[in-house]
């Protein structure tokens, strides 16, 4: 057996093992422990300092990046920028935000920057400035969390404020309610005095446009003779956008015409004059509502009969109306305030009441003397009174009290009752000039104007909603909700979003958020050159614009899917012959109307590719890829550009002749400068490049093909393929920047707040949300006035539904 070796204790070890159990701390120790110790101890301090050197020299490696960025953006990039990405007066006075990835801020960073120095800062500089500056000030996070968004007491915009007052009116005139479309209902009698008889014939008239010659409405009818005979129309007319409308009624023949107020003719030619004549009005009237209508003919003893009832509506051409803009069925007439408002603050994307200036606050006062001169004229009627009435001052006074509840969206305080109509109900006044220090003070009064005032609770609940949805006040079904308390969960909140969901009124609502989304909210008259295209005219375009507003309506309201995909994706237009034939699609319908058309080789999609957008966002003469860029950049995929630096003018006539619009651009924005945004601009305006500046399908330009196809870069710094229309509708439909952008889009419009203002979450919530719908734009549009609705009130929810 071989001999055992002791095995060697570490010397730390050694010694408190050798050391007896017994011995006392403070006992001397021999010297040779000491020498053991004092080695020791060296030893263990050298190990101990060279673990201390590793652990801090590692925590520097890792706090370097931070650290080295924040150092390198303050010695090269500050100076220009701000030490915040604030910017600096006449440097470079724009704030460095945006929502490039990181990659793509390095690429330009080593490119571009510094601006007196382009290479200066590249490698493993360039990245670690760039995660600085994303990290620190750049990206929408970092903006949110060192400025983060608030919710702001707000006044009414100019929208809601028409919106309102109109409603207010109604709710003692007449709302008016669901309606069909379709034409007018005639009535045909066999005299001149627009008689009814036995030999009366009653129909619907999809459009007023009828020539009689030296006939009658009825060859086949032997009652109605050629000598005499009169019609009348009746119904409503739907005014699709706010603005002044002119109506246009020509005949040779005695013609009367009225439009909203049914107690003044608009037009009187109540003569059969033999001549053909054209007799016109204008009134204003509110987008989104019908508007009784009549129309009165008749004919005697002269040698022909014809009537045509035509308008000239805002953003439109002198047109027959269309059937789709009458109903047979009649409404009330609606209150149109004809004062105008100065403009409201759209700084940030859409319009809010933020301020009151002196010009807002003058507008507000004399639209409030307007309202209450026109409420004193109608007293009798709105009050359900009559000028003799023993009581109509009780009643006068009564009505004053449901009007200030109404305009305030609750019921009166005491305090409230006598301060806004007891008050002025005193030492004899008239009723008349009681009622209008009631309107006056009631619109005035920041209860009316700042919904948001006092308590949120169910009412505030109901005010909410009707804004977010209709740009109004609660109709009679909401505030009976509000009423009785039933306002207070969110489903029961939904069940109301979902019932109103299918108003005229939110209809109207979501085509103006639509157009707010296109950009057309502020489009102007778009203007061509009438050589190279002399196809192009007033008509034609309201045409375009009358398609878009149908293709939009069309995806949004259909019963299955209101899919946002279907925006994109679709290879059909609404169309009439004439558009039809000027696009080369294939039409179906009727020879007057709009019906699907079908595209079956032009590379069609969606809203991409509308003929409209494509001549709106072009040249007068030409195609132009940057605006078509920057429209899909910033409106379709929702992606946040910069303004240029400095403004450079297009100059087609500066290039050869010979180039192609993409050459054109290519030449013109090719310094690194200007490719840090067009980088992203040109190749979605270069895949729009097969269509010509009013949206024409081409395959060649200067006798060249047209060249499509670019590489693309995600908003999360993919790399794509861009070949044709078709992969840019597929990369709209699938991209999270669209979804994200549109959600926060349609939030922004029905809240007119901040959606990161209501947290952080509420966003990705209602992306998620969104998706899981399959992009349902009805689901979205009713989640976001349910939470914009519920903001600040405290709620119980019964066991199991879910919070909005």
């Amino acid at each position: 057996m071989g001999s055992v070796h002791p095995v060697r204790q570490p010397a730390f070890e050694a010694v408190i093992l050798a050391k007896p159990i017994g011995t006392a701390l403070n006992e001397t120790p021999s010297s040779d422990v000491l020498t053991v110790v004092r080695k020791f101890t060296f030893n263990l301090g050298q190990a101990l300092g060279l673990l201390a050197l590793a652990l801090l020299s590692q925590a520097a490696a890792l706090a370097k990046p931070a650290l080295s960025g924040e150092l390198i953006y303050a010695n090269q990039c500050a100076k220009c920028h701000g030490d915040k990405g604030q910017g600096v007066a006449y440097e470079y006075d724009e704030p460095l935000i945006g929502d490039w990835p990181v990659e793509k801020l390095t690429r330009v960073i080593t490119r571009t920057m510094p601006e007196d120095d382009p290479k200066k800062c590249v490698g493993d500089d360039a990245e670690l400035v760039a995660r600085y500056i994303l990290e620190a000030f750049y990206s929408p996070e970092a903006q949110a969390r060192n400025n983060p968004p608030r919710i702001e007491l707000t006044r009414l915009t100019n929208r809601q404020f028409l919106h309102s007052v109109a409603d207010l009116i109604a709710s003692f005139s007449g709302r008016a309610g669901y309606y069909r479309t379709g034409g007018l209902q005639a009535g045909y009698y066999n005299n001149r005095n627009v008689r009814q008889n036995n030999q009366s014939v009653k129909r619907t008239d999809g459009n007023i446009d009828f020539d009689y010659g030296a006939g009658t409405p009825f060859h086949d009818n032997a009652d109605f003779k050629s000598e005499e005979f009169s019609m009348r129309w009746t119904g409503s007319v739907i005014a699709e956008e706010t603005g002044d409308y002119r109506f246009i009624v020509s005949s040779e023949n005695g013609v009367r015409l009225w439009v909203n107020n049914m107690d003044l003719k608009l037009i009187e030619g109540w003569t059969s004059s033999g001549e053909r004549r054209e007799l016109n009005g204008t009134v204003r009237l509110i987008g989104g509502r019908p508007y009784p209508v009549r129309l009165d003919y008749f004919k005697y003893k002269s040698k022909s009969a014809s009537v045509k009832l035509e308008w000239h509506p805002p953003h439109g051409a002198r047109q027959v109306i269309p059937a789709r803009n009458l109903s047979p069925d009649t409404t009330a007439s609606t209150f149109v305030l004809r004062q105008p408002f100065p403009p409201d603050d759209a700084s940030i994307g859409y319009e809010r009441g933020s301020a009151v200036s002196k010009k807002w606050d003058e507008a507000a006062t004399y639209a409030a003397i307007e309202t209450a001169n026109w409420v004193a004229d109608h007293l009798d009627k709105l009050a359900n009174t009559s000028a003799n009435a023993p009581d109509r001052l009780a009643k006068a006074q009564q009505f004053g009290s449901r009007f200030a509840a109404r305009a305030f969206r609750r019921p009166l305080t005491v305090e409230e009752e006598q301060l806004f109509v007891r008050s002025r109900f005193t030492n004899g006044k008239p009723a008349a000039d009681s009622i209008k220090e009631v309107v006056l003070l009631t619109l005035k009064s920041p209860r009316f104007l700042y919904p948001d005032l006092g308590q949120a609770d169910d009412h505030s609940v109901a005010a909410r909603l009707a804004l977010g949805l209709w740009d109004s006040l609660p109709d009679e079904a909401l505030g009976q909700a509000a009423d009785a308390g039933r306002l207070s969960t969110a489903n029961q909140v939904r069940q109301q979003a979902l019932r109103m969901l299918r108003h005229p009124r939110t209809k109207a609502k979501l085509r103006s958020v639509m157009h707010h989304w296109l950009g057309l909210d502020h489009a102007e008259e778009i203007a061509k050159d009438t050589e190279m295209f002399p196809e192009f005219d007033k008509l034609l375009e309201a045409d375009l614009r009358t398609s878009l507003n149908l293709f939009l309506d069309e995806v949004v309201w259909q019963e299955a899917g209101a899919d946002f995909r279907a925006l994109f994706s679709a290879n059909h237009l609404p169309m009439n012959p004439r558009l039809a034939k000027l696009y080369g699609a294939r039409h179906r319908g009727t020879p007057s109307g709009f019906s699907p058309a079908t595209f079956t080789s032009q590379n069609r999609a969606g809203l991409l590719t509308h003929p409209y957008l494509l001549t709106l966002y072009s040249y007068h003469n030409s195609t132009s890829p940057i605006h078509r860029g920057v429209f899909v950049t910033r409106h379709l995929l929702g992606r946040s550009l910069k303004p240029p630096p400095e403004a450079v003018v297009f100059k087609n006539e500066e290039f050869p002749a010979n180039l192609t619009m993409r050459e054109k651009v290519t030449q013109l924005t090719k310094a690194d400068a200007c490719m840090t945004c067009h980088g992203i601009i040109n190749p979605l305006g270069f895949t729009l490049e097969q269509f010509d500046s009013i949206g024409r399908r081409r395959d060649n330009e200067n006798g060249k093909p047209i060249h499509t196809a670019s590489d693309y870069l995600t908003a999360d710094g993919s790399p794509i393929h861009i070949a044709d229309p078709s992969d840019l509708a597929r990369h709209a439909m699938e991209s999270p920047s669209a979804h994200e952008g549109f959600v926060e889009m349609l939030f922004n419009q029905v809240a007119k707040q901040p959606i990161r203002a209501y947290g952080f979450g509420v966003l990705n919530q209602l992306r998620d949300d969104f998706a899981q719908s399959r992009f349902n734009i009805q689901f979205l549009l009713a989640e976001t006035a349910v939470i914009a609705a519920l903001r600040g009130v405290k709620r119980t929810e019964p066991a199991g539904e879910e919070q909005p």
